[in-house]
């Protein structure tokens, strides 16, 4: 009995250890995403965050799941899902600011959802209010639901000459 307990407990602790470590993950993906093959870089990431949740690179492969699928994918639902997940996890991350704002970014300018994109640009300029993004996010807030158009500045036109002949002085010859 003490054998099949202990045989238990040795196959138990070999079966997790089966997993590649954390680096490996972020070397594939890595490698994967300078090939422009997307869906192996987000497997590989997504791999690193489900068997190293604990590890120091999980943090880097989430915002790099989200980051592939709006730059790289443009999938911009799937990347506003990604860095919500991120910030769930990571409340005080490195990367919080940029997350946040993308978010608000993100609905603002790709999803057209504006009730969104206000509730998460004042949620970005409330907990980051010094940021270097807090200028921008403020702008954004200011101007939602206004077309390029509208933001840029109108132009200058120049008063049109009037329709009438100069008069040309005669040249008197001496």
């Amino acid at each position: 009995m003490k054998q099949i307990l202990l045989l238990s407990a040795i196959l138990s602790v070999l079966s997790g250890c089966g997993k590649p470590p954390a680096d490996q993950y972020m070397k594939q993906a890595a490698d994967a995403e300078k090939a422009g093959l997307w869906s192996v870089a987000l497997d590989n990431y997504q791999k690193l965050v489900n068997d190293h949740p604990e590890s120091g690179q999980a943090e880097t492969a989430m915002f790099s799941i989200a980051a592939i699928q709006h730059n790289n994918l443009q999938n911009f639902q799937a990347a506003v899902d990604g860095y919500k997940a991120y910030l769930s996890r990571y409340p005080d991350g490195k990367r919080g600011p940029t997350a946040l704002f993308l978010v608000a970014f993100l609905y603002h300018n790709e999803l057209k959802n504006l009730d969104s994109a206000g509730f998460y640009y004042k949620r970005f300029l409330s907990k980051y209010p010094g940021n270097e993004m807090a200028t921008s996010a403020q702008f954004e807030l200011q101007n939602l639901g206004k077309s390029p158009d509208e933001l840029l500045p109108k132009p200058v036109v120049a008063e049109k000459p009037s329709a009438k002949p100069e008069k040309k002085h005669p040249v008197k010859k001496k």
